[in-house]
């Protein structure tokens, strides 16, 4: 009977703040509900099921900021996302890596994160050199063939007229 009325008094204080819309509790929830899809999302990782890993780290990251939890799925998840693109350039590892800098300038993870992101930066700064480069020489492959059509055009008018 004692443990009833405990019950019953636990879960009247629960109702009585879920009611009032105390926010401390809604945060809790989200850090530990946070701490488990990071614990769950390593767990993922270290058994190969890449997948699944991501899907829990972007759970992670996409509920409240909350710094040892937040970082270290940005973190694991830009590492996740520079394999799966299939040969696409990175973007989102970048964009990632920039987050985690940006949001979190103190983490360890963005001081771990600061070789790859200086890597990925280059990279991406020479990918775009290369994209200009061929856009340039698609331009300049699409004029030197309408020159080549107008020599043979010109070529068979002088054959034409030496024919005559």
């Amino acid at each position: 009977m004692r443990q009833l009325k405990l019950y019953y008094s636990i879960m009247m204080l629960l109702i009585l703040l879920m009611a009032a819309g105390c926010a401390s509790i809604g945060r809790m929830v989200d850090g530990t509900e946070q701490e488990r899809y990071l614990a769950e999302g390593v767990k993922s990782l270290q058994t190969g099921k890449t997948r699944q890993a991501r899907e829990l780290l972007e759970r992670v990251i996409a509920a409240p900021a909350s710094s040892g939890l937040t970082d270290e799925a940005l973190f694991r998840l830009a590492l996740l996302h520079l394999n799966d693109e299939a040969g696409k350039w990175p973007a989102r590892s970048l964009a990632l890596l920039e987050r985690l800098k940006k949001e979190y300038p103190r983490s360890s993870w963005t001081y771990q994160s600061a070789p790859l992101t200086a890597y990925l930066s280059g990279v991406q700064a020479s990918h775009i050199r290369d994209h200009e480069q061929n856009l340039l020489l698609q331009r300049e492959n699409k004029a030197l063939r309408q020159n080549i059509e107008r020599l043979k055009n010109l070529d068979m008018e002088m054959d034409k007229k030496i024919k005559r």
